[in-house]
């Protein structure tokens, strides 16, 4: 049993639908149309099944997505609830047979999670009640791997006092090989730009594209965490020498918040890989044009469809943080 590199084929992708009494308070209406926007570049690829919070009007919510051109490759259901929308933190790992659903705690403990941590049992029968359960808490955004089984992370949001108490680097990686099928690890440490709750998830930071080759938010002298990037590059460069990687640097913007002026952990290594193509995250910035042709380059057989994301920023999160793939080998038939 093993964790799936994210270019396997996948079935569907998850959403979590954004809400108004919720952090997206401020920036409501901008999410939701970014929300829609990230439904319909999905569509184009592989079902999209949404997770509509109860709270919300069901009736105002399918009679949006029948105008959409898209809709018939949507599924949505209302019987969920949920505290945040970051699906890929608390949605099911896909597995070479199966899913695995770890806890979760609010990113060791900062925010409410109580309904999150709930979800993926409620999803079971989605996933023809093939879901295991584990009672260690690990974040879906906090691990990365490919196909020769190596995972990439950064170990202080995986081995944390305040995720995993009293657990030992040893003992996470023993659980970690057991439940994934990790068979290398490559770990990353003290990497965390301003604004990330999660304590530095490798999906804004690092990516695999491929077995030997790794996308990365690169480095910014002008950037307010050009020193955090510069270890980055260092760490990521000692592991790319040991395990035979090539490395692409991704430009890394200054973005701040359009509510309040704060600074944003913003990146593009938060790309989503859908069945042949690269869902990419773009902000309005100056470097995305540059962001693009380097992603190019590194997905050479794939489609790049740009996704305007910066209202997810606002919550310091971005596309990949928004979704969740499942898996066509995790899946032995439709619901």
């Amino acid at each position: 049993m093993k964790l799936l590199a994210e270019w396997a084929p996948c079935q569907a992708v998850w959403l979590a639908w954004p809400f108004p009494d919720s952090d997206w308070a401020d920036n409501y209406e901008a999410v939701v149309e970014c929300y829609w926007g990230i439904v319909t570049a999905i569509a184009q690829y592989a079902e999209v099944w949404i997770l509509v919070h109860p709270s919300l009007d069901e009736q105002d919510f399918a009679q949006k997505l029948s105008t959409l051109p898209c809709g018939q490759a949507v599924r949505w259901r209302n019987d969920v609830t949920y505290n945040d929308t970051w699906i890929r933190d608390y949605g099911p790992l896909s597995r070479s047979s199966g899913f695995l659903a770890f806890g979760f705690n609010g990113w060791g403990g900062k925010y409410d999670a109580e309904c999150d941590n709930a979800v993926a049992s409620g999803l079971s029968h989605w996933l023809n009640d093939n879901v295991a359960a584990s009672e260690w808490v690990v974040e879906g955004g906090a691990l990365d791997i490919n196909e020769r089984g190596v995972l990439l992370a950064n170990a202080n949001c995986v081995v944390d006092e305040a995720r995993n108490p009293h657990k030992t680097k040893q003992d996470i990686e023993r659980h970690l090989a057991e439940q994934l099928g990790i068979t290398a690890y490559a770990w990353l440490n003290n990497i965390c730009l301003t604004g990330d709750d999660t304590d530095g998830h490798i999906d804004t930071i690092a990516r695999f594209v491929a077995d030997d080759c790794v996308v990365y938010t690169g480095r910014n002298p002008t950037h307010h965490d050009a020193a955090v990037l510069e270890l980055l590059h260092a760490q990521l460069s000692e592991l790319a020498c040991k395990h035979g990687w090539t490395l692409c640097e991704l430009p890394t913007p200054v973005v701040r918040s359009e509510l309040d002026g704060r600074l944003l952990p913003a990146t593009y290594a938060n790309f989503l890989i859908c069945n042949g193509a690269i869902l990419f995250p773009v902000y309005g910035c100056p470097e995305d044009a540059e962001a693009i042709r380097i992603v190019e380059c590194a997905f050479p057989d794939y489609a790049i469809c740009p996704v305007p994301a910066a209202p997810l920023l606002e919550q310091h999160g971005s596309l990949h943080c928004a979704t969740m793939q499942v898996a066509k080998q995790s899946l032995t038939s439709l619901f």
